[in-house]
């Protein structure tokens, strides 16, 4: 994107920005028009910086209503992190290196901002991780267990990061599943790392929440290790 085509996206958000948002916190655009008029270019030069924002998720054309910029939902990191994946541009190590950076710091927030509700149902989640028979159940059900800790820091910004990076955290759940399940107790043990972990929390120990959601990462890494030596034995 060129500096013009910057300087037009910029304009056009100052301009949405003097506007107030509706109900839903949507800012309704004036008309292709009038904002070509106020920017001083061209329909079709608008049309395709209007473009941009709509693939960015800033941008929303309701039809017979008009257009709307608001808060872009994670979708679009969605799928840039799993094409991103599916390419080799990332790898499974690197999502889970970034996972485990990402997970210190929520269990650490949690621990202070976690409500009463978010432990229970922490613990509910675990409980069902432990009777569930089900790979793929168990799969979205930690995937869900990092997601609800995500909400328990009280920091938006962290619920966006995790709902975007979703795609890629589940395929990083799922091979560590895959793996552990492998494995004779390690499935009890990862069971057991995230009940200390959530004990941390009830106990308002910041630190040992950190170092709780770490072992369970660290187990990950531990069962797989196992797994390679038995094939290079093999």
């Amino acid at each position: 994107m060129t500096d013009g085509e910057d300087d037009i996206l910029a304009r056009v958000i100052d301009i949405a920005m003097e506007l107030r948002p509706d109900s839903s916190g949507r800012i309704k655009l004036p008309t292709e028009r009038e904002l070509a008029d106020q920017l001083g270019i061209q329909r079709p030069t608008l049309r395709d910086r209007l473009t941009v924002l709509e693939t960015l998720g800033l941008l929303q054309r309701v039809q017979g209503s008009g257009t709307y910029l608001a808060l872009p939902n994670s979708r679009f990191l969605q799928f840039y992190f799993g094409v991103a994946l599916k390419l080799g541009f990332i790898s499974i190590d690197q999502i889970q290196s970034a996972m485990e950076m990402i997970g210190r710091e929520m269990a650490g927030a949690a621990a202070i901002q976690a409500s009463t509700a978010d432990l229970e149902t922490l613990d509910d989640l675990i409980d069902q991780i432990a009777e569930s028979d089900s790979l793929e159940d168990v799969v979205e059900l930690q995937f869900e267990l990092h997601a609800t800790l995500a909400r328990a820091c009280r920091n938006p910004v962290i619920v966006i990061v995790i709902d975007g990076l979703s795609s890629v955290i589940r395929s990083v759940i799922a091979n560590k599943v895959r793996i552990i399940s492998m494995v004779r107790g390690a499935f009890e043990r990862n069971i057991e790392a995230y009940r200390a972990l959530v004990q941390a929390l009830r106990d308002r120990e910041p630190e040992l929440a950190r170092e709780a959601i770490q072992e369970c990462y660290w187990l990950w890494r531990r069962e797989e290790s196992k797994i390679s030596i038995l094939n290079i034995n093999e």
